[in-house]
């Protein structure tokens, strides 16, 4: 899932490792619980990990950070039309005022007599990275444009405007599938957008971004689309992956970045 270029290839950049852009205060937490319930669509591996981002947050809880979980979520109509369906699983980034470096973890599987149910049951001690700065209220990224269903090989395009600052834009998608920055590209330099002019994506006229389906034989795709801004030019190297990204996201300083993000569909 993802873009293709029209008039010349647009070479998806290759996310490689990156690190922690911000550090703050370092606080060490004992003992973080998550637990999470293993059921019918839920695997054991699948409630361990669930269970780990909830003792992650236990973490931040406990080390007095504000909690900032924010899931995405895709839904499409099933091909009867009579209801919906969740088709993109939730994607947790855990607080994103503070990240959490996992010292030590320990796994159980706890069964709950009373509700006949079997929960995967993490405890980990972690350090915390406290970031203690605010958002700027007056730094917005306004998006406009973005369709909510597109037509196979139709181009995608949206318009930008950034408030508050000068800023650097990168774009990235991500789905089930994997993920990649689409702008800036090996044909679009890293441009800075002046506070308060409009802008369009594709930033040049010499490409065109074609909404293209992974799978061709899927009747729907989702396309998770991420605009971020940043005061300064802060480059991504991460790998790619929606997490990273996320992650990334968020520990950019809070008062130097801003971001859009909108779901859409391939049909």
């Amino acid at each position: 899932m993802g873009f293709s270029a029209g008039k010349i290839l647009l070479c998806i950049v290759l996310l490689s490792a990156g690190s922690l852009l911000y550090a703050g205060d370092i606080v060490t937490v004992r003992n973080a619980t998550g637990r999470w319930e293993v059921s019918g669509d839920i695997t054991m591996a699948e409630a361990e990990e669930r269970a780990m981002n909830e003792a992650r947050k236990d973490a931040l809880r406990k080390a007095g950070v504000m909690e900032k979980v924010w899931s995405v979520f895709g839904q499409v109509m099933t091909r009867s039309g009579s209801r919906f369906e969740e088709a993109f699983s939730s994607v947790s980034v855990l607080a994103l005022n503070g990240m959490v470096n996992v010292t030590d973890k320990t796994v159980e599987d706890i069964w709950d007599p009373a509700a006949k149910k079997l929960f995967k049951v993490v405890t980990i001690n972690a350090r915390v990275s406290k970031d203690d700065r605010q958002e700027d209220p007056g730094y917005i990224l306004d998006v406009t444009g973005i369709e909510p269903v597109y037509k196979e090989y139709e181009p995608f395009s949206c318009t930008v405007k950034v408030y508050g600052a000068d800023s650097y834009l990168k774009l990235f998608w991500f789905s089930e599938d994997g993920a990649a920055m689409i702008y800036p590209n090996s044909y679009e330099k890293n441009l800075l957008f002046k506070a308060g002019e409009t802008y369009t994506f594709p930033v040049s006229d010499k490409i065109d971004l074609l909404m293209e389906k992974a799978d061709s034989s899927s009747e729907v795709e989702e396309v998770n689309i991420i605009i971020v801004a940043t005061k300064t030019d802060i480059p991504y190297i991460g790998d790619a992956d929606s997490q990273s990204i996320l992650k990334w996201i968020f520990t950019l300083p809070a008062d130097q970045r801003t971001f859009y993000y909108n779901m859409t569909l391939i049909r």
